[in-house]
C-alpha cells in the first residue's frame, strides 16, 4: 500500500481564520487617550468624601470611582460615624464646605498622588487622594483624611 503525500499550500491567514484572530489571541484594545488634569475631579472626590465621613452622603455612590479597599474603608468609618452619632443624639449636618487648595504630583505615569484642602466655617480638613488610571478613568486606589 502506497501512502498519498498531501500538501498544504498558504497559511492560516488564506483560510479564512482572519476574521476569527480575536478567538485565539483576544480583541484589539485600543490605547486610551492620556487622561486630562484631575482638578475638578479631585475637589469633587474630596468633599464626596467629607460628605460620606459626615453622614450625608452614601458610600454606594463612590463605588464607581474607588477600589474596593477604599470602598471598605469609607464604608465602616462611616457606619463608626453613624453609630457615635446615634449615642450621642445628633443628626448629620450638612454643612457648606470649600475646596481651599488642590495640589497633586505624578510619581509614575497613570498616578497621581493630591491633597485637597477643605474648609467649613468651624475648621479645615486636608484629604489625601491616590490616583490611578484604570480603563482610561482615575480610580482612588488610597485616602486619608485629617
Amino acid at each position: 500500500m502506497r501512502r498519498q503525500i498531501v500538501r498544504i499550500e498558504g497559511s492560516i491567514h488564506s483560510r479564512g481564520y482572519e476574521s476569527q484572530r480575536h478567538l485565539e489571541f483576544g480583541p484589539d484594545i485600543p490605547r486610551a487617550e492620556p487622561l486630562k488634569t484631575p482638578n475638578v475631579f479631585l475637589a469633587s472626590m474630596a468633599k464626596a468624601i467629607h460628605e460620606v465621613l459626615a453622614g450625608v452622603r452614601s458610600v454606594d455612590q463612590l463605588s464607581r470611582v474607588v477600589s474596593e479597599q477604599v470602598y471598605e474603608l469609607l464604608r465602616s468609618r462611616a457606619a463608626a460615624g453613624a453609630q457615635a452619632r446615634l449615642k450621642a443624639g445628633r443628626k448629620p449636618l450638612i454643612q457648606p464646605t470649600d475646596v481651599l487648595k488642590v495640589r497633586y504630583q505624578s510619581p509614575a505615569e497613570d498616578v497621581i498622588e493630591s491633597v485637597v484642602l477643605l474648609s467649613n466655617r468651624q475648621r479645615a480638613k486636608a484629604v489625601t487622594i491616590r490616583l490611578e488610571s484604570q480603563n482610561g478613568s482615575w480610580r482612588a486606589t488610597n485616602i486619608g483624611f485629617l
